[in-house]
């Protein structure tokens, strides 16, 4: 699964629910698929950049993967029992949900937006490629 790093900035930057739920929030975040690993950094609850370019040596506060086949499911236009939310996923599919709790738990609301932008992305894609 590939995710267009600039169309996934613009996409969390133009969403008001994220931005409600982003507000103040100062954080450096991965997403890992079998393909790619994104560093998404926020000031503010802005979006500042999207890196697709992640090393080991770069510091984050939590991560969200899974394979591709996860984020398939997470992602689908209907998605499979426990594929609707992170945290479901991670409970009974393996899914993860690494670093800092206190601000995942904290931030969560804006953390479940990202899978509801990335679906957004996502159907885009399909239909594009349908």
């Amino acid at each position: 699964m590939e995710i267009d790093a600039e169309l996934l900035r613009n996409a969390l930057n133009n969403d008001p629910e994220f931005r409600i739920h982003a507000r103040y929030w100062n954080v450096q975040f991965r997403i890992v698929t079998d393909e790619q690993s994104l560093l998404v950094k926020l000031i503010e609850g802005n979006v500042v950049a999207v890196d697709p370019g992640v090393t080991p040596f770069d510091g984050w506060d939590f991560q969200l993967a899974g394979t591709d086949e996860q984020w398939a499911a997470l992602l689908a236009p209907v998605p499979p029992p426990f594929f609707q939310d992170y945290y479901c996923a991670m409970l009974y599919h393996g899914f993860r949900i690494e670093g800092n709790m206190k601000m995942i738990m904290a931030y969560y609301p804006a953390i479940r937006r990202t899978r509801e932008v990335l679906c957004q992305i996502a159907d885009g894609v399909r239909s594009v490629a349908a």
